[in-house]
């Protein structure tokens, strides 16, 4: 007791701590999440109850061992008859033949202890603990594929923070810097420089651009509160992420490496594979039905009457049951699964090329994200690149306004492509991870 009052206290200082954290890690919400999401709660319980199951199951190995304790009372003539060479209190004068027909009442007291042990019984017992441990089996892959769900999950809403900041990060630039050439635009105005139109074109577009920096704070604020649902609430709404977005540095295999792995590690695939071992163990149990089922039996009776006399017996035997008819309900039986076994073997097969084909599909675009950063790497260099010659050509009368703010203006969305095309590839690579069923801590994304 003491031990779990310590674990209880730690347990709420860490959460205390959790809670009032204002800067949060990925791995942090990882740790947390893990914690207390109910789904991982729930698949954890499953497996604990399957393990229970297969205790279950087990126990038909076992002798079966019965106490019984009742109390009769009654005049029958064989009851009576019967009661009595129980009791060993029989006597001479009870084959008096009114006493045989109408004897005294006889009261008695049984305690019976009754054990049974099964032999053999067509494979059954085997059967059944075969599908025991496969379903346990299946409730830990389904805790593995829980577990990764749950790291996609908060890993996505993380990254969708990290783009969001980036994003307003960029929107505050680009208002900074509109701010900046606002001013500029004002001395050239005054000192007959420039038009009054391209004063009037410069507030226009600093009103466009704050509006823009609201919109990014927003989506700051939904994709936090995004992320703190899904952690059920553990954050304290000021949080703020540790983590900035940052392209992850991995070194991508060849698409076989994540096929190989999809089909020897995808929580999903293994299950199923499971399921179909299961089938097949109903199958047999199924045919069990056509053997006999033999046993061992003994039964130990003590009889004790409230008028003295007392007496035990024991009985010993092998029983054999055999059902020689049953109206054609065992050849439907064997029918009925053995069509459930090719249902599950071509729903295996089917969910296999699913998976081989996400495999494909997220490598596909993995290689893709990191062409489109490559690319947009390359186009905010030059959108600076451009920016720059312009504002001085504008200061030297030799570009319009016109000219400045699409320059300005591309390179904002360059910017904003960047740190999508970062997102995406970071979001391709998660998808890869779960699609090849190998996502873990231990990945390049949470380093």
């Amino acid at each position: 007791m003491k031990r779990l009052r310590i674990h209880f206290i730690f347990f709420m200082m860490f959460m205390g701590s959790i809670f009032s954290m204002q800067n949060i890690s990925l791995k942090e919400c990882i740790k947390l999440a893990l914690l207390k999401n109910p789904k991982m709660k729930a698949a954890k319980f499953q497996l604990e109850a399957a393990k229970k199951e297969k205790k279950e199951a087990f126990s038909y190995y076992l002798p079966h061992l019965n106490f019984s304790e009742t109390f009769t009372n009654g005049n029958n003539p064989v009851y009576v008859f019967g009661t009595l060479l129980q009791q060993q209190k029989f006597g001479p004068e009870d084959f008096d033949i009114n006493q045989l027909n109408t004897p005294d009442p006889v009261n008695n007291f049984r305690s019976r202890l009754t054990v049974y042990q099964s032999i053999w019984n067509g494979g059954k017992i085997r059967s059944a603990n075969k599908m025991a441990k496969l379903n346990e089996e299946i409730k830990g892959k389904e805790v593995e594929a829980t577990y990764q769900h749950l790291l996609f999950l908060v890993t996505s809403d993380y990254f969708m923070i990290q783009l969001a900041e980036e994003n307003l990060k960029t929107a505050r630039s680009a208002l900074k810097s509109a701010k900046s050439n606002l001013e500029k635009i004002k001395n050239m105005y005054e000192q007959g420089m420039v038009v009054k139109s391209d004063l009037l074109r410069m507030k226009v577009y600093l009103a466009d651009v704050k509006r823009k920096v609201l919109e990014a704070e927003n989506n700051v604020n939904l994709s936090k509160e995004k992320l703190n649902v899904d952690l059920s609430l553990s954050l304290d709404p000021s949080f703020e992420i540790s983590d900035k977005l940052k392209k992850i540095d991995v070194n991508l295999p060849a698409g076989s490496f994540f096929e190989r792995n999809a089909l020897k590690s995808r929580p999903e695939l293994l299950s199923m594979e499971k399921a179909v071992k299961i089938a097949e163990s109903k199958l047999k149990m199924a045919k069990s039905e056509n053997y006999p089922s033999l046993g061992f039996f003994s039964t130990l009776d003590y009889n004790r009457g409230t008028n003295g006399g007392n007496g035990s017996n024991y009985i010993l035997g092998v029983s054999l049951n055999y059902n020689l008819f049953d109206g054609f309900n065992k050849g439907a039986k064997i029918a009925e699964e053995r069509a459930n076994l090719e249902k599950y073997k071509a729903q295996y097969e089917e969910l296999k090329n699913n998976i081989l084909l996400q495999v494909k599909n997220a490598y596909l675009k993995m290689r893709t994200a990191h062409q489109q950063y490559l690319v947009a790497l390359g186009a905010v260099k030059q959108a600076e690149e451009s920016l720059r010659i312009v504002k001085n050509r504008y200061e030297a009368g030799l570009a319009t306004v016109t000219d400045l703010l699409n320059s300005e203006t591309a390179l904002t969305a360059s910017k904003t492509n960047l740190s999508m095309a970062i997102y995406n590839f970071n979001i391709s690579y998660l998808n890869l991870e779960v699609a090849a069923g190998i996502l873990n801590e231990k990945s390049p994304i949470f380093k």
